[in-house]
């Protein structure tokens, strides 16, 4: 059986505002993750940062947390750093990457290590490319006008010219996933897999939320939401995209309920409550497995959402879907868990993800 590595470490709560403490706390951990030996010199590298609002951490992507990892993979000699996200159809991205600073971190990184090309984008900006189903996939979906299950930006398959005219890298080398530890009013959870939402176009973003049901339009009526279609459609995304080189889950604070935007119930209304901290941040390579030690993660707390407590990890639809299409790890025992310390929290999330 195949051995997943997940890495953990914990930033201890009266640290949490030390950015030197955290910034080693970040560098052990991708230390533990392996590093980032993947990346050879003359690669391109796209960070996909979580920017749904233009509310900020934990909501979104910190953007202290991304200036860490660039600065850690500046010293690949990469020949190109992406930043990029696409926030929800009814937002303006640019916006949003204005209002949490984003922009600005990245502005200033970027000036720090000139000439390397380090470039925040909006995935709007750039050439589209149609993914088909696969096997038994279109029963699950409401298929678009085009008769694709959805679209995605070129630059993750093959050369797109727009990039070519800006004299950047026409396509990326390697994606890494920077996301929070959130529940979802919606999908139940949002993490790294749910992340690669943020690559879809307005149209099938809009039909992957808004249309649960494939008979929606001939009921007449809305019906009960169902996660399970929803889980199971975030899962088909990544059989048809490429997979992470690695993912960071950026768990300090948690949202455990309500999410993405805040930890109120009705979105997308502000938080009425402090979210709680852990001070966790994971890594891996494994998607999969990643996802599901961040749910581990949420199950730790006391607050988090019936759903969230009533499902074993494994029996989820997210995970189930996953394990039919061969994307990660597919039971418990599959995972290790590697740390730099002991801690009680650490030994909790791996009971729950028995």
């Amino acid at each position: 059986m195949r051995e997943i590595e997940v890495a953990l470490v914990r930033v201890p709560e009266n640290k949490r505002d030390n950015e030197t403490a955290v910034r080693e706390k970040f560098n052990t951990l991708i230390d533990i993750a392996g590093g980032l030996s993947f990346v050879k010199p003359g690669d391109s590298v796209l960070i996909k940062a979580s920017v749904n609002s233009g509310r900020p951490y934990p909501a979104t992507t910190d953007p202290k947390i991304v200036t860490m990892l660039i600065d850690l993979l500046v010293k690949k000699n990469p020949s190109a750093i992406f930043v990029g996200d696409k926030s929800a159809f009814f937002r303006n991205t640019k916006r949003t990457f204005r209002r949490t600073g984003m922009e600005s971190a990245v502005r200033t990184v970027a000036k720090t290590y000139a000439p390397l090309p380090i470039k925040l984008i909006c995935f709007d900006d750039y050439v589209w490319r149609e993914r088909y189903p696969k096997g038994d996939m279109a029963r699950q979906w409401e298929m678009t006008p085009g008769n694709y299950l959805f679209r995605m930006p070129k630059m993750l398959y093959e050369n797109d010219p727009y990039l070519r005219q800006q004299k950047l890298p026409p396509k990326v080398d390697h994606i890494i996933v920077l996301a929070n530890v959130k529940t979802h009013v919606l999908s139940g959870f949002t993490l790294a897999m749910k992340s690669y939402v943020g690559f879809m176009d307005d149209e099938s973003r809009y039909l992957l939320h808004t249309l649960p049901h494939r008979n929606f339009f001939r009921l007449g009526r809305i019906k009960p939401f169902d996660i399970q279609r929803l889980q199971e459609r975030i899962a088909e995304i990544h059989a048809l995209t490429p997979p992470p080189k690695l993912v960071i889950l950026d768990g300090r604070q948690l949202i455990v309920t309500g999410g993405p935007d805040s930890n109120n119930r009705i979105q997308p209304l502000p938080s009425f409550r402090k979210n709680p901290y852990a001070g966790i941040m994971l890594a891996g390579s494994d998607v999969v497995a990643m996802d599901a030690a961040g749910v581990a993660l949420l199950k730790t707390q006391k607050q988090v959402t019936k759903w969230i407590r009533r499902h074993s990890i494994w029996e989820m639809p997210i995970f189930k879907r996953a394990r039919e299409l061969g994307l990660g790890a597919t039971q418990a025992d599959q995972i290790c868990l590697n740390t730099d310390s002991e801690d009680e929290l650490f030994v909790q999330m791996a009971w729950y993800l028995q």
